[in-house]
């Protein structure tokens, strides 16, 4: 089972429109942009995707691909905002989390993985460790449960 970090921050702000590239109340943006300066500072070659569920920092592609997902909590009140009023950044709850997938048209990796010859739980363990570590090093990052 992945681990989702859940917190508060007042260092990732919403970037006008943003969620026109994911989805209605899909934010994101400068948390991603965060995330991959510090893991491409810790050896990672990031690239900062938009996807529908959010922002996506892709940390490496070959036999597979390596990335952490950034978002935040849906609630009735960031969909009832608008770029006129946008969602209070107080009420925001961001998440991320670290995920690795040999994708079906990867049939190369797909049958080494199937056979066993492909490890994706030792990038996957090392990226959540240093996931892990780039968080609990920002003190404008409070912890929270996820609702």
């Amino acid at each position: 089972m992945k681990k989702v970090h859940s917190f508060r921050s007042r260092q990732f702000r919403l970037q006008g429109a943003e969620d026109e590239a994911t989805n209605p109340g899909r934010f994101g943006k400068s948390l991603a942009e965060w995330l991959s300066v510090e893991l491409g500072s810790a050896g990672y070659a990031t690239e900062v995707i938009a996807e529908d569920w959010g922002w996506c920092v892709m940390c490496e592609r070959g036999d597979y691909q390596l990335w952490v997902g950034c978002g935040n909590v849906v609630t009735e009140a960031i969909l009832a905002s608008s770029i006129d009023q946008p969602p209070c950044e107080d009420d925001i709850i961001w998440q991320v989390f670290a995920e690795i997938e040999v994708p079906f048209y990867m049939i190369r990796s797909s049958v080494r993985r199937w056979l066993g010859w492909l490890d994706t739980a030792t990038p996957l363990a090392k990226l959540e460790a240093d996931l892990e570590r780039i968080l609990r090093a920002n003190p404008g990052i409070e912890f929270c449960d996820a609702p």
